[in-house]
């Protein structure tokens, strides 16, 4: 993850480290923006960090020809590959979804608030002015720059993600008006952001590394989509079946990348306390098991052991489980058990990363029980 994010650190300073534009005319000066958010796009596509599923990209551009049909394939949408909620678009329509929203988003309604937010940061050119904020504060601190690169690039991706309040309640607002408009239901922005809340209580971060870093407080969205949504009632399409299957392989990704980063907490939150689970597959268990295991808290042990066995029962051959579990048996000096569940992943994955050291385990456990 953090290489991921040191090489959006760079192509974002590129961007905005770039003059100025001082002595330029406004046209000038959009055209040198322009072509520089078309490298800074190519860059993008080259950076190994799309989530490559062009079936994926299909469905999150119908969707949003959908909600701008005056634009149709002018924005254009592709899947980043991305554990946090997040979305962002460019000055030239480019709009970024990463693969952490898709896991959140439980349906169309909730999927066209966001893009239909996403869209207006583009047709009200909150992001064309953004990068010209950014230039400007960028061109304010060569000195810092000499000094401390890092700390640049930092403000440099603070100034290109935040938009002020009024820009955000603009998005919120004429985003949901196109959902609407499209025949979706008015409750997707406030069902999504009512979970993003409930994420940062259990994270406690009082402000999200997501796309509303430095946007209106989570709660006070909260309120506001609940009071733009009231006039619709309940009226409109969700789609959820239809989004679930479109999107089932980036969520699990994105479950699979919490999972890499160590965020167990996360896990059992997304995937427990919101139920995620329900709508994922059912070898995704094993990922519930491991957030009890990387939490670690008195009793976990035998909450993490209970959903590995789950995960073989329903999955039988889930060769990661049946390591976990040789593991567990193993530390808890059962032997016998640990020996009996690594014979059957080396069985289930000869060929696997960690079948080496499940051979080595598998001869040592054979020794100590010999008679």
């Amino acid at each position: 993850m953090m290489r991921r994010q040191s090489r959006l650190v760079a192509l974002l300073l590129a961007l905005c480290a770039s003059t100025a534009g001082a002595g330029l005319t406004p046209d000038e000066q959009r055209a040198r923006i322009n072509l520089e958010v078309a490298q800074l796009e190519e860059k993008i596509a080259h950076s190994g960090d799309l989530y490559a599923d062009p079936e994926l990209d299909a469905y999150l551009q119908e969707i949003t020809n959908l909600l701008y049909p005056e634009l149709t394939d002018k924005l254009r949408v592709r899947a980043f590959s991305d554990s946090d909620f997040n979305a962002f678009a460019t000055p030239l329509g480019g709009i970024y979804f990463h693969t952490g929203a898709l896991l959140r988003i439980r349906n169309e309604a909730q999927l066209a608030a966001v893009l239909g937010h996403e869209g207006v940061h583009y047709t009200a050119e909150h992001t064309f002015q953004r990068v010209v904020q950014g230039k400007k504060a960028m061109a304010a601190m060569s000195v810092t720059l000499f000094i401390n690169p890092l700390f640049a690039a930092m403000m440099a991706v603070s100034s290109m993600s935040g938009f002020s309040r009024e820009n955000e309640r603009e998005a919120d607002r004429i985003g949901l008006e196109r959902a609407v408009r499209a025949g979706y239901n008015a409750n997707g922005g406030l069902e999504l952001f009512s979970l993003i809340d409930r994420e940062l209580a259990v994270r406690k971060l009082p402000q999200g590394m997501y796309f509303y870093a430095s946007h209106p407080r989570v709660k006070e969205r909260v309120e506001s989509f609940r009071e733009m949504a009231a006039p619709y009632g309940d009226a409109g399409e969700r789609n959820a079946d239809r989004y679930l299957a479109m999107t089932k392989r980036a969520r699990v990704h994105a479950v699979a990348q919490i999972h890499k980063r160590g965020d167990g907490k996360l896990l059992l939150f997304l995937l427990g306390q919101e139920n995620l689970l329900a709508e994922l597959p059912p070898e995704t268990r094993f990922y519930l098991a491991e957030g009890y295991r990387l939490r670690a808290q008195p009793g976990d042990d035998a909450l993490a052991a209970a959903e590995y066995e789950r995960t073989v029962r329903d999955v039988p051959g889930h060769s990661a489980s049946y390591q976990a579990l040789g593991m567990q048996h193993m530390r808890a000096g059962r032997e016998a058990e640990a020996l009996a569940r690594f014979e059957q992943y080396a069985v289930l994955d000869p060929n696997g990363t960690q079948v080496r050291y499940v051979l080595q385990y598998i001869e040592s456990l054979k020794k100590e029980l010999q008679p």
